[in-house]
């Protein structure tokens, strides 16, 4: 008779293979969008996602302030950003190191953080328009780090930043159910079924990390936001958004433009969150 295998939580490629499963479940995984198509869409909303983030400041300085704390970042050090966006973690570091490479694909998202960086005054910020599967690091860098990248959703990318580095590596990502409450309205509205996805959940390379005999610091931050967007902004990103999954016909366009209008108070519309953050940070093996 066939026993049942057993579950070995401590065997490394256990935790390779429930990540990948993982992506495969996830909503985003089941509609096939190309990466060009994804490109095309962080491009379209590089300013206002730079000004979104300024909400985030609490979040921003937990961050670095963690990175200070720990020793993981000195004046001399160099820093590799993957999917660096228009600068959220980048430009503040770049205060305090010597020099941070800001890797993204979308080049107007690189585009402003240019723009950003030069209205700083900072000369030590040197992007790169790439995607990281297309990159060949290695030991090039004191600290690689990812916050909430797509690029980093299974064990080969996460080995990938260990490559990358010569000493440290830092993940931030999810420790909760997903953190994007309009977006997963709107997807249950569109589709008629829930938004699902665990793909990005600490858990996975926490848990892989931990199987290899690894200790990761592992730190959580719980942010609540509130602040106003423009009533057409926010129409304009999420129509961008679902374009990439689904056709955009009239009918998908007033589902969006409506649940944006019901939340409005005139041109605008308060955004309201909870937000709770994981921040995994380790000394790659020499």
């Amino acid at each position: 008779m066939e026993t049942d295998k057993k579950i070995d939580l401590l065997d490394p490629e256990f935790w390779s293979r429930e990540w990948k499963q993982a992506a495969e479940e996830s909503s985003l995984h089941r509609i096939t969008v190309d990466e060009k198509s994804w490109i095309e869409f962080w491009s379209s909303i590089s300013l206002s996602y730079r000004l979104r983030t300024l909400n985030e400041q609490k979040m921003i300085d937990e961050v670095i302030g963690l990175l200070i704390k720990e020793g993981l970042i000195h004046r001399e050090s160099v820093v590799l950003d993957i999917g660096s966006g228009p600068g959220t973690l980048a430009l503040p570091l770049a205060r305090l190191v010597s020099y941070v490479f800001a890797l993204d694909p979308a080049s107007k998202m690189l585009d402003a953080l240019t723009e950003e960086a030069r209205g700083k005054g900072l000369s030590n910020i040197i992007p790169l328009c790439k995607r990281w599967q297309e990159t060949s690091f290695e030991r090039e860098f004191d600290l690689v780090l990812a916050s909430f990248s797509p690029a980093i959703r299974s064990v080969e990318s996460l080995l990938k930043m260990e490559r990358a580095s010569r000493r440290y590596c830092c993940l931030i990502t999810a420790s909760g159910a997903e953190n994007f409450k309009m977006r997963n309205e709107l997807w249950e509205k569109i589709f008629g079924r829930p938004f699902y996805s665990t793909a990005f959940h600490v858990t996975f390379p926490f848990n892989y990390l931990y199987a290899r005999g690894l200790r990761p610091n592992l730190r959580f931050i719980k942010q609540s936001i509130c602040y106003e967007e423009p009533l057409e902004t926010l129409i304009d990103w999420y129509e961008n958004y679902f374009k990439m999954f689904v056709d955009l016909n009239d009918s998908n366009k007033k589902i969006i433009r409506q649940y944006f209008k019901d939340k409005a108070n005139g041109s605008m519309v308060k955004v309201r969150d909870e937000r709770t953050f994981s921040i995994m940070c380790w000394e790659v093996e020499k």
